[in-house]
């Protein structure tokens, strides 16, 4: 997906492009634009590309074997993303391989660790970089829960005051949606709070900050929280 963040700059998720397991270990190859978060300047233009490269990308005077188009690294495929507008915060689903889905902050620079990490477990060594440092996610959970995250929105609306800084996802094949809090990026509280009439394709916010869910027959479903609080 695509989204410009409050930078002002255009944030693109890219998956690892497969085969399953990431054979080649793309997620782990900075001189390629897969399985990481991109952050270009869509407004200026350099080296003959249509966009320019941020002066505070990581990887902008990393040299020629590096992309510079890189702002995080590590993922398998980031089916949504969003940035919490209070905190600046880019929350990512990522979507697991065998095991494991998972949520995570994603920051400036980081590793995310696949295809080494699954989740917090250990994948694969063929492609650990030397002297890298992985960054867990908040939450992973296993298969018998769901199958496929579907990354969702910190709820800032005002029609339910419980929720409020409250992260809120679903899974696209269980069709259940979950809530979560976290401190400096640990779990904190973690509770089931529904199930979508449809497969979870994506979620949206409206002008009031109010939650959307988009199903996968097409239908665009409100979230309403208004009987509900979140404990």
């Amino acid at each position: 997906m695509l989204a410009f963040g409050p930078d002002g700059y255009l944030y693109i998720g890219s998956g690892d492009a497969g085969p399953q397991e990431d054979p080649e270990g793309h997620s782990q190859d900075l001189s390629l634009l897969l399985g990481s978060i991109l952050r270009i300047d869509v407004d200026r233009r350099e080296d003959g590309k249509a966009y320019a490269i941020p002066a505070t990308n990581p990887y902008r005077k990393a040299g020629p074997k590096i992309r510079p188009e890189i702002w995080a690294s590590g993922f398998r495929m980031p089916w949504r993303f969003s940035f919490d507008g209070p905190t600046g915060d880019l929350w990512v689903g990522d979507i697991g391989q065998n095991l494991f889905e998972e949520v995570s902050i994603a920051r400036v620079g980081e590793d995310h660790g696949w295809n080494v990490y699954e989740g917090f477990t250990k994948f694969s060594e063929r492609y650990r970089r030397q002297g890298a440092q992985y960054t867990s996610p908040i939450v992973s959970y296993r298969r018998k829960l769901g199958v496929s995250v579907t990354g969702g929105y910190v709820y800032r609306g005002n029609r339910s005051p419980s929720y409020r800084g409250v992260y809120i996802f679903g899974d696209f094949e269980s069709k259940s949606i979950w809530a979560l809090t976290q401190r400096d990026r640990k779990l904190q509280k973690i509770r089931r709070i529904g199930e979508s009439p449809e497969k979870i394709s994506s979620f949206g916010i409206d002008a009031n900050g109010e939650l959307l869910l988009v199903g996968y027959e097409g239908t665009l479903f409100r979230v309403v929280l208004d009987d509900s609080v979140f404990e």
